[in-house]
């Protein structure tokens, strides 16, 4: 079973706190500490990790002047065509995805994906998202634009793509939403893992809903986007 510690920033895997099989309250004291990253060591396999934390300021200077930014702009413009408002927590689940893309060098396409699927599930499920209903947009979403041929330029130069697609996902059935294909698919993955970081705070968040070893490394940016709302 997995263990978890913290350690002081820039050591080398020097555990600064007792081994724990239980990340809750590992988490708990990574997210209110700035000099302190996360340790996994996992005595079956002597497999081990550090995960530096991101800062905000790091990561908003990767994606400010990035295509990521420009994709988080065209989304800000489908929902003002699709008349509704972005929620503070739809807001953070889209820092996050755009986050998530760039430091693993997503594909716009696998990004705007995930963004679609999160902003469809919010606006129809504003409580909850199931994690099937995320999976099945971010593949139905993924899919179309690829059977659209839709390009990068103009997933940035016009929201019009992003609008047809977001309207066309906002009126089918709910049952449709839960079709996926098989696999796990980029854009799912960075739906997904930003949909958990965003519930950092909630009981009901588990880093095992993790799909990617770089979302590990934004836990603490991740609570830090929810104080700022």
């Amino acid at each position: 079973m997995r263990r978890y510690a913290l350690q002081l920033s820039g050591h080398d895997f020097e555990p600064s706190s007792h081994w724990s099989t239980d990340i809750r309250p590992v988490v708990n004291e990574l997210v209110t500490r700035d000099d302190v990253d996360l340790l996994m060591w996992d005595p079956a396999t002597d497999a081990s990790e550090i995960y530096e934390q991101y800062s905000l300021a790091t990561l908003m200077g990767q994606i400010e002047t990035s295509a990521y930014a420009r994709l988080l702009t065209t989304m800000g413009q489908v929902l003002v065509e699709l008349k509704q408002s972005v929620s503070p927590r739809l807001q953070q689940q889209w820092y996050l995805a755009s986050y998530l893309a760039c430091l693993d060098h997503q594909s716009l396409l696998n990004t705007a994906a995930a963004l679609l699927s999160l902003t469809v599930a919010e606006l129809k499920s504003p409580t909850v998202a199931a994690d099937q209903q995320l999976r099945g947009l971010a593949d139905q979403a993924r899919c179309w634009l690829l059977a659209a041929k839709v390009s990068d330029l103009q997933l940035l130069a016009t929201p019009q793509p992003l609008f047809k697609l977001s309207q066309q996902l906002l009126t089918q059935v709910a049952t449709l939403d839960f079709c996926c294909v098989t696999g796990q698919s980029r854009g799912w993955q960075l739906a997904n893992d930003a949909y958990w970081l965003s519930q950092v705070t909630s009981p009901a968040f588990s880093c095992d809903r993790l799909q990617r070893p770089t979302a590990y490394r934004l836990l603490r940016a991740a609570h830090l986007e929810h104080l700022t709302d």
